[in-house]
């Protein structure tokens, strides 16, 4: 049986926020007895932050207040929050914008059992989003009756590491300060702050290949505080949370559903008759062309060779190609074989795209939510 996990709640400079998610912690329902929380406190010189730490009663086992005298920022604060596997064997990061499911830790006890020696597993997620990376497409995981699926994407918003990950991450991260700009990992992550851990984490999991644990339902959301890397509040951050408790139905790992880091199906090679090793799933149309194989499928008119086309219907998308759907809204494409067509843009293909994702659209509440996004963001620039 694995070690149990630590809580490791990470706070800074909002007291509020920081009760917030000790509130949560403390009404989930828990089937393991002597559970340790940590609350590691970045300097900030608020007091109220530090009376908010020791003042909390944690009825459920130890509690440890970890105070820095200096400041660390996000980055280094939440390396050293990883580097207590070594001490503790597994902890479970929880910054403090976040608010957890009552079965939260249950879920993540049963997934480290399953998962946790399993050398393509580089951390277990606790939240699940539903919409693709950066992106507003919604994001429609594959259900075949499991509670699990994987994805090489690390999130921030709640995550499990136990030594042996956090192990070879570290070992990567110490050879990789400079951070590689990786084809295969998406400009918006490479181009996250410095301040940001998860651009390593993110970089790390698609160099070696690694993927994490999911569940389809959500077992944190985040309430978009102000703080590091948000300018003000926002509900946008906000997912779906589970609120009950199950027997999650856990796949081995070789026979799960599995996703890239923009949200992409792996293994539709097979399906499309073409090796794996030279096959790229674009079908969302949103990866760099230089990291395109032999083989391309995308919903994108690209001027190379048409293999096959499919309809653009089913959800999630990949099921147009498993069921063999006709159409012209994928095409799979011949790289090695250039045409002079005419690409589309991705405006274009973006708004057909939006079609599939909604529905027909409301162009006036459309175009009512884009300005108020953009009036935001000129008040946030001139603040």
């Amino acid at each position: 049986m694995e070690a149990k996990i630590t809580l490791v709640v990470v706070g800074y400079n909002r007291a509020d926020a920081l009760r917030r998610v000790l509130r949560s912690l403390e009404k989930a329902d828990y089937i393991y007895s002597d559970v340790r929380l940590v609350i590691s406190l970045d300097y900030s010189g608020k007091e109220d932050v530090i009376q908010t730490a020791e003042g909390f009663v944690w009825k459920y086992g130890e509690k440890i207040v970890l105070r820095h005298p200096k400041r660390l920022g996000l980055r280094r604060h939440i390396i050293s929050c990883g580097d207590l596997t070594e001490k503790y064997g597994a902890v479970m990061i929880l910054e403090d914008d976040l608010y957890v499911s009552p079965d939260f830790y249950n879920y993540s006890m049963k997934a480290l059992e399953k998962y946790g020696d399993h050398p393509k597993i580089a951390g277990i997620a606790l939240n699940t989003k539903r919409e693709l990376l950066e992106s507003a497409y919604p994001f429609f995981p594959l259900q075949r009756g499991d509670d699990i699926f994987f994805q090489q994407f690390a999130t921030s918003w709640g995550q499990v590491w136990n030594e042996k990950m956090w192990k070879g991450f570290r070992a990567w991260y110490d050879t990789h300060q400079q951070l590689p700009r990786h084809r295969e990992v998406p400009e918006v992550v490479l181009n996250y702050p410095d301040t940001s851990w998860a651009k390593f984490y993110q970089t790390y999991i698609v160099d070696t290949g690694k993927y994490f644990v999911y569940s389809y339902h959500s077992l944190t959301t985040n309430f978009g505080d102000a703080g590091q890397h948000f300018g003000t509040a926002s509900s946008s951050s906000q997912s779906v949370l589970f609120y009950g408790r199950q027997d999650y139905r856990m796949p081995e790992f070789e026979e799960g559903v599995k996703y890239d880091i923009y949200g992409e199906p792996a293994g539709l090679g097979r399906h499309l008759g073409v090796p794996e090793e030279e096959f790229t799933c674009d079908m969302w149309g949103r990866k760099r062309q230089e990291a395109y194989r032999r083989y391309v499928l995308s919903s994108r008119r690209l001027p190379y060779q048409v293999m096959k086309s499919f309809g653009l219907q089913m959800k999630p998308m990949e099921l147009n190609i498993m069921e063999q759907i006709e159409g012209d809204g994928l095409f799979l494409y011949d790289t090695g074989t250039a045409l002079a067509v005419k690409e589309e843009t991705q405006k274009q293909n973006g708004l057909r795209l939006l079609e599939y994702s909604y529905g027909i659209l409301n162009g006036r509440d459309l175009l009512d939510w884009a300005l108020e996004r953009m009036r935001q963001k000129i008040r946030r620039k001139h603040k």
